[in-house]
């Protein structure tokens, strides 16, 4: 008798139903490996999508001074190109700006604005296979933050200030121990820019002949005072005798927090300053070994001077130059006898602002005497130097900022200092991005 071997219909359903669930599972291993891997992808694909937006916003902002480029629309385009459309179904595209509190160089100067420009991408990506275990749709969040500094600077090294002096030391009693001295029967007018000093020492402070007045600006509301670092108790060993302030000005300022003299510019020339033609009276910029100027010079044309020598013009001689800078890498500056100089610094480029640079380690003198006459426009930058003013020489109403290790007046000359940030030399940041996040 034959036996046949019968499976129960109950045993074969159990098996249908493992077999369907191994499938489904199977289906959605298969799922999360495709659509996984989609999902990755896009999110890698909507990251740099999300860093290029930002960056391009942030180059949108720093490349235009004026900053009335749609940076928005500069970071929208580029998601655009890379495939989100900020559609608000399949993906979404958000930016934001906020500025930046740091990272970046201090936000001086005029319209300088500093930001973080941050895009966020959210996009969605239906599925394929995960739909068999109930996941119709992946969704990547990511985000970019680029920071925009914006070129910044340009204004006047110890701001405010019409002359300054870099001295710290204490001062002896000797004239040519202080850092601000008025003596003899000189006479200074200052129009809306400071005297300042960065010496803890009251006594650095010499007002005893003469007659310094401080005024309020010709055109504007900013006084001419006196700023110091030294302590309002060192105000006794001070000699005010001389200094009259006038328009509410002539402030005694005590206790400044004064910032150290700055480094080297390192301003070099590349060719050789040589006349513009075989016996013309006028040079062309460059570097120069010797007295400066050449003999038989009288006009510089614009440019950088690098001068490894004195500057002297005397004995009634005349030199004009407009849009000129003179690096006096080693040497003096003097103009005495009846020199007449005319001179003013570039108002564009690198050196704009900056009339005189005697470098750091140039400790040479810097000295305006006899009776002489000059009509100069710019920064002197003279930090290491002794500035004097001596004789009957004239400064009439220029508009100047004089930075120097000791500055003063002696004699029966007259110097009448006007203040005005935009014609003074000031250093500029560069523009920079930085993709921080």
């Amino acid at each position: 008798m034959t036996k046949h071997n019968k499976t129960s219909k109950t045993e074969r359903g159990q098996a249908l139903i493992i077999i369907t669930f191994a499938i489904i599972g199977l289906i959605g291993l298969v799922g999360l490996a495709v659509d996984g891997g989609m999902a990755y992808s896009d999110h890698r694909h909507a990251q740099n999508a999300a860093d290029s937006a930002a960056y391009a916003a942030a180059l949108a902002h720093v490349s235009d001074p004026t900053h009335s480029t749609d940076i928005t629309l500069a970071a929208k385009n580029i998601a655009l190109n890379n495939g989100y459309d900020s559609d608000l179904v399949s993906n979404t595209v958000t930016i934001t700006t906020t500025p930046s509190a740091s990272g970046c160089p201090a936000a001086t100067g005029p319209g300088v604005e500093n930001l973080d420009i941050r895009v966020e991408i959210e996009s969605h990506i239906n599925t394929t296979f995960a739909t068999v275990v109930g996941i119709r749709q992946m969704t990547n969040r990511v985000f970019a933050t680029a920071r925009a500094c914006d070129m910044s600077g340009g204004g006047p090294f110890y701001a405010g200030s019409s002359v300054f002096a870099t001295k710290l030391g204490n001062c002896g009693n000797g004239q040519k121990d202080k850092a601000l001295f008025i003596q003899g029967s000189s006479k200074l007018q200052v129009w809306g820019g400071d005297l300042g000093t960065a010496s803890l020492d009251g006594n650095c402070i010499d007002f005893t002949g003469g007659e310094a007045q401080l005024k309020k600006a010709e055109s504007g509301t900013e006084c001419a005072d006196v700023i110091t670092a030294a302590p309002s108790s060192e105000s006794s060993d001070a000699d005010w005798s001389s200094l009259k302030g006038q328009d509410g000005c002539g402030k005694k300022i005590f206790n400044q927090t004064i910032a150290a003299p700055p480094a080297d510019l390192g301003i070099t020339c590349s060719s050789t300053a040589e006349p513009v033609s075989l016996g013309s009276s006028t040079l062309k910029p460059g570097n120069w070994t010797g007295d400066f100027p050449p003999s038989g010079i009288s006009t510089l044309n614009p440019g950088v001077y690098c001068v490894t020598g004195d500057f002297k013009v005397n004995n009634n001689a005349k030199l004009t130059g407009n849009g000129v800078t003179i690096v006096l890498k080693t040497g003096e500056l003097k103009w005495n006898g009846g020199a007449e100089v005319k001179l003013s610094a570039p108002t564009s480029g690198d050196t704009k602002g900056l009339l005189i640079y005697m470098p750091p380690g140039n400790s040479s003198d810097l000295d305006v005497n006899g009776n002489s006459n000059a009509k100069i426009t710019g920064t002197i930058l003279a930090q290491d130097s002794n500035c004097y003013f001596a004789g009957s020489g004239q400064l009439q109403k220029q508009t100047l900022q004089f930075i120097c290790y000791t500055w003063g007046m002696n004699g029966n000359g007259q110097a009448e200092i006007m203040y005005d940030s935009s014609l003074f030399y000031g250093p500029l940041n560069d523009p920079a991005i930085i993709l921080i996040q």
